[in-house]
């Protein structure tokens, strides 16, 4: 019966939980990406977009938006992740920049070319493209 209800919590906490988006700045020659170039970028196989350096945001580790973008974009949990990272590390590539906040990721995005983070969609506005919709692309 325990198990039961965690099921329910988790499984409301999952349907209550709203979407993502991929941002970018506006004015961003990036249009649109799929699920594989998302998840080469945020693992730092994909580094450029034309001339310009990508800079993938991430939000602190404990975030239940970041857990549900690793999950569902990377396919990995926070330990592969972590496994992942330092064999990266050997070879000289850092993971992505960490921001505080969503509010923080919007404002770096808005500032600095090539930065790419993940939103809720309630948080787009007019200064941000959508390059990637959870599950639409």
């Amino acid at each position: 019966m325990f198990r039961i209800g965690w099921i329910f919590i988790i499984m409301s906490i999952m349907l209550n939980a709203e979407k993502f988006v991929l941002v970018t700045h506006a004015d961003s020659p990036i249009n649109t990406l799929t699920q594989a170039q998302v998840r080469m970028i945020y693992l730092k196989k994909k580094r450029f977009w034309g001339e310009i350096k990508l800079v993938a945001l991430n939000l602190p580790p404990q975030d239940l938006l970041r857990k549900t973008f690793e999950n569902e974009i990377l396919k990995m949990n926070s330990t592969q992740l972590d496994s992942y990272w330092i064999k990266q590390h050997y070879r000289g590539y850092r993971p992505p920049y960490r921001v505080e906040s969503i509010e923080s990721m919007i404002l770096f995005i808005k500032k600095v070319e090539g930065a790419i983070g993940y939103i809720p969609v309630s948080k787009v506005d007019k200064d941000l493209k959508v390059i990637y919709r959870d599950g639409e692309l």
